[in-house]
């Protein structure tokens, strides 16, 4: 059980470094605009909701939502819609001053909420943690049991959490020394991807409702 712990805090911890995706990109936001205590929050639901693909996983349920195959485009129909807006948001993101935010703008509640909507509605976390599992699976390296599904999880959740924590550590010590202007347009830019993604699933689930996929 303690290997499972570990392997999945770190799976969870080092596949969360990437900044191009929706979430981080939302805590990166955040954290330049001072809300940090809402871009932790995000970071937290979005672990929760992470961390029961995982489980899903590694203990092999994704074979049986094959059954339901309404499942995916539905959830793509959504994730395409918020990613949308996010894409838009980011891009047209400008720069603000440290604790410009209004006093109580963002509840950690609504923000540990908005994290975990987001990433239970991508249906790209349940392939990438089946890859995982199946490579970790297929490596011998280690002896895994379905049993040991919880304790990965429980390990992919605190490693997510982490990294988030330490990510929004970083932005609350070091966000004044940052170029403001270069790091909007980092933003901006990664506000284009999420946009060009949320495209793709709003794609992807117009082609299967229409009969193409």
């Amino acid at each position: 059980m303690l290997a499972a712990l570990i392997i999945g805090f770190c799976f969870g911890f080092f596949g969360s470094i990437p900044v191009a995706g929706p979430i981080a990109a939302l805590v990166l936001k955040r954290g330049l605009d001072g809300r940090f205590r809402s871009a932790a929050a995000i970071g937290v639901g979005a672990a929760f909701a992470e961390a029961g693909y995982a489980f899903l996983a590694f203990w092999g349920f994704a074979t049986y939502l094959t059954r339901y195959p309404i499942i995916e485009p539905l959830s793509r129909t959504f994730a395409g819609a918020i990613l949308i807006g996010l894409g838009v948001t980011f891009a047209r993101y400008k720069s603000a001053k440290l604790g410009s935010a209004a006093p109580g703008a963002d509840s950690p509640g609504k923000s540990l909420l908005l994290g975990f909507t987001i990433t239970a509605l991508n249906p790209t976390f349940l392939a990438t943690w089946t890859a995982a599992t199946t490579t970790l699976y297929s490596s011998d390296l280690i002896t895994l049991e379905p049993n040991d599904a919880i304790v990965f999880s429980l390990g992919a959740l605190l490693g997510i959490i982490a990294w988030f924590a330490l990510f929004t550590g970083l932005l609350k010590r070091y966000a004044g020394r940052f170029d403001q202007a270069k790091l909007a347009r980092v933003v901006r830019g990664i506000g284009v991807l999420i946009l060009l993604l949320g495209v793709w699933f709003a794609l992807k689930a117009f082609l299967y409702f229409t009969g193409r996929a």
